[in-house]
């Protein structure tokens, strides 16, 4: 498919990987609309890169607003939807339960909503986690055909996010050309990133403050991923959905190379080769997590192509992105050489 005057609608793009990814659509031609809620509170890279002015087009909504989400649709008419947005902060879900499934699973039916009332839409690609699957915590990498579950209301709202959009696919496309693909991202990594409660971004903001950084699971293992590799991922099956040459319906865990995963310490041993100050303290009250959690990607891999980076690799380009970006290069030329 010809991307040349494409339109692509993405939610969420305000946050972390939602700016990454309207970044990578721009450089690959499209026109860009956004929706976000711009909740979001602190540095931003959408901001610091001021990628506000490659955008075609965006509006402040709530996602979950149907009414309001259905009106920038029919007024846009893009022929793809790629849905990031939602509460996306796993410790925030324990205090805020019901805002996140809310905002996660009520969001993703009101995208599909949209979507099958659009008739310019033709796909739409909604993102969730690696935590939908049902968690033994016992090592084993999850494929896609192994069954959703979830111990938590982040878990479950976002294996919720997996039942609609199967429901939709299954139920509620009479008549119409509209691809459905929900994409399983492991944990992102990469630069620009300082949300809150989350690896990376507290280790720099505890290191650059003077503070310490206090981890709740040392020996927790997570399938750490580079940003680069998700967008890039995103974009191809947005592609071939639209192209009719994956059928309606599929499930794509993205992951790094090789379905590898890194332990949290191990991550705050990089991190040190950069901040050695920084003093790393043990919580001792835990929020109730997943211990283990790994993805098999052989499916996208034998689809398209492998992913670019294993864990360590991509952590590694995370660090070597904030060190350069602290140390004065410009944020968007940062992102170009990331991408591929």
């Amino acid at each position: 498919m010809s991307k040349s005057q494409k339109r692509v609608l993405i939610t969420g793009q305000m946050g972390f990987i939602g700016a990454w990814t309207a970044f990578q659509f721009k450089r690959e031609g499209w026109s860009i609309f956004g929706l976000d809620d711009r909740s979001s509170y602190g540095e931003r890279l959408y901001d610091v890169a001021e990628l506000g002015l490659l955008m075609d087009g965006e509006m402040e909504c709530d996602v979950s607003d149907l009414a309001k989400w259905q009106n920038w649709v029919e007024q846009i008419q893009p022929e793809l939807i790629v849905h990031l947005a939602g509460q996306a902060i796993v410790p925030r879900a324990f205090k805020q339960p019901y805002l996140t499934y809310r905002s996660n699973a009520l969001g993703t039916l009101a995208v599909l909503e949209a979507a099958r009332l659009t008739e310019s839409v033709r796909a739409a690609v909604c993102i969730t986690s690696d935590k939908v699957y049902e968690n033994s915590n016992n090592g084993h990498p999850f494929s896609e055909t192994d069954p959703l579950g979830g111990g938590d209301v982040y878990s479950v709202s976002k294996s919720s996010s997996e039942l609609i959009a199967k429901a939709y696919n299954n139920s509620h496309r009479s008549g119409r050309s509209l691809s459905i693909q929900t994409v399983r991202l492991g944990n992102v990594v990469g630069g620009g990133d300082w949300s809150i409660n989350r690896l990376i971004p507290d280790l720099i903001h505890a290191a650059r403050g003077g503070n310490s950084f206090r981890v709740r699971y040392m020996d927790a293992t997570r399938p750490f991923q580079h940003v680069s590799d998700v967008v890039k991922g995103i974009s191809r099956i947005s592609l071939a959905a639209l192209d009719g040459e994956i059928a309606s319906g599929e499930a794509w865990n993205l992951g790094p190379k090789d379905s590898s995963f890194a332990y949290v310490r191990d991550v705050i041993e990089l991190f040190k080769k950069y901040y050695p100050d920084i003093e790393v303290i043990d919580e001792e009250e835990k929020v109730k997590e997943d211990l283990n959690l790994s993805v098999n990607v052989s499916k996208y891999s034998d689809r398209f192509s492998p992913p670019r980076d294993n864990s360590v690799e991509g952590l590694y380009r995370t660090m070597k992105w904030y060190q350069a970006y602290y140390a004065g290069a410009s944020s968007i030329e940062l992102m170009e050489s990331n991408l591929y």
